[in-house]
């Protein structure tokens, strides 16, 4: 099977409207995709893959991946899968538009997309589930699809393979155990910054009665609206249940030693992005500052050197990996590896569009296949899941591992038709 041809489509949907994804920096939220689509000359066998971003920007994204077409077009896909990493390279280190990066920013956000796509091609060739593509590969084999360029110092090949060696002989051999299992999950829906009072209530009571047992919520405006906040949360959801805070890097360093010494009395699981996401030196003096505090972060880390240094240097206590973000699996399974080496658990960033799609396989992954740590959560927010031909499933708030082949992330056709940002009914 040959590949013909790559679609892209920026996807918006107006969530502003309703305030979702609101928090201290970003007030207007068009949730949006990036979307791909690989042809192949089988009408019946094509791969979808995305990049999130939140409206404005994502024609940006969409033009990117024009320049990486013809790497993989008129390629064979055992051809494709065997030179991936090679292919991976071509794109992140393209000598001219690297100089726009390099591994960061719209040029990296459109190669997770396009990644995205061709895993999900790779493994719907094969007719499984992503998660289960990557889990039936052997170490070295996976170990070629991935790059350790700039990290080698931190954690080798060889090491990586051990990990994967010592997992595998765990890895349950029964193939109902692996589809049954339930990842626990927490919800950030009831949160956002840009809802009233009574909006908040109600939702984390609604929450409560679906069987959600971990929430967080969005700070970050002045620290005496934060506590009334926590205060309205934390008097729904009880002292039972988990609450974490997220001030979307609004904060300085100061701030934020500040803010979490009077935030902290809410029996915070973990503080959410104090402060700038590229200050590792910052995040290293918050919690010298308050020791018995975590620290999450990851959503906005650009690439595993950035990864490498937060987890080498003790910057953070959970790894927060995004699915488009980084650029793709190719460098999502390399964080994963180092977070293991360094037992950091992985709580996967979700919620916008396709995250959730996404992050349930990277769940299982690091879960059989990486991690030693014995803490296992994901954020999970249902909006837009409306859109998707096979959402994210959540029972008792926790994933349902997905069955069907592929990374999960098709749009229905009315969806694209209707916010396409350049053709759709809504949009014109």
């Amino acid at each position: 099977m040959k590949i013909i041809d790559v679609i892209v489509r920026d996807i918006r949907f107006p969530t502003s409207k309703d305030n979702i994804g609101t928090d201290s920096l970003h007030i207007d939220c068009d949730y949006s995709a990036t979307y791909v689509t690989i042809l192949t000359d089988d009408n019946n066998l094509s791969g979808v893959g995305l990049t999130f971003t939140i409206g404005k920007g994502n024609d940006l994204c969409c033009k990117s991946i024009d320049y990486f077409k013809d790497f993989i077009i008129n390629r064979e896909i055992d051809e494709l899968e065997k030179n991936l990493l090679f292919i991976w390279y071509q794109v992140t280190d393209h000598s001219q538009l690297r100089w726009v990066g390099p591994n960061k920013g719209v040029v990296h956000l459109a190669a997770a997309a396009f990644f995205n796509a061709i895993w999900d091609l790779i493994s719907k060739y094969y007719n499984k589930p992503l998660w289960k593509y990557v889990l039936d590969l052997q170490p070295e084999e996976l170990l070629k699809k991935v790059s350790f360029s700039y990290i080698n110092d931190v954690i080798t090949e060889d090491e990586a393979i051990e990990i994967i060696k010592e997992k595998k002989k765990i890895i349950p051999n029964n193939l109902d155990v692996l589809e049954s299992t339930i990842f626990p999950a927490y919800t950030t829906a009831a949160g956002w910054l840009g809802y009233s009072d009574e909006k908040m209530k109600k939702l984390a009571n609604e929450y409560l009665q679906k069987g959600w047992t971990h929430f967080k919520m969005k700070v970050g405006q002045d620290i005496e609206r934060d506590i009334h906040r926590c205060d309205i949360i934390r008097n729904v959801i009880g002292n039972e249940n988990i609450l974490m805070v997220d001030s979307n890097q609004i904060w300085s360093v100061k701030d934020s030693i500040e803010n979490i010494n009077e935030l902290k009395k809410y029996n915070i699981l973990f503080f959410e992005e104090p402060t700038s996401t590229d200050d590792i030196l910052g995040f290293r003096k918050i919690k010298d500052a308050h020791p018995g505090e975590k620290l999450a972060t990851g959503e906005m880390i650009q690439n595993k050197i950035l990864f490498k240094q937060f987890i080498e240097n003790n910057s953070l206590d959970f790894s927060q990996i995004d699915s488009c973000r980084l650029a793709s699996l190719n460098e999502i399974i390399p964080v994963l590896l180092m977070s293991s080496k360094f037992d950091i658990p992985v709580i996967p960033h979700a919620g916008g569009v396709g995250l959730c799609e996404y992050v349930q396989h990277i769940n299982i992954i690091n879960k059989f296949l990486f991690s030693n740590n014995t803490f296992f959560l994901c954020e999970y927010a249902d909006s837009c899941s409306e859109h998707f031909e096979n959402p994210a499933q959540i029972i008792n708030g926790s994933y349902v591992t997905p069955t069907k082949p592929g990374y999960s992330v098709k749009i229905k056709d009315n969806s694209l038709n209707k916010f396409d940002y350049n053709t759709g009914v809504y949009w014109n």
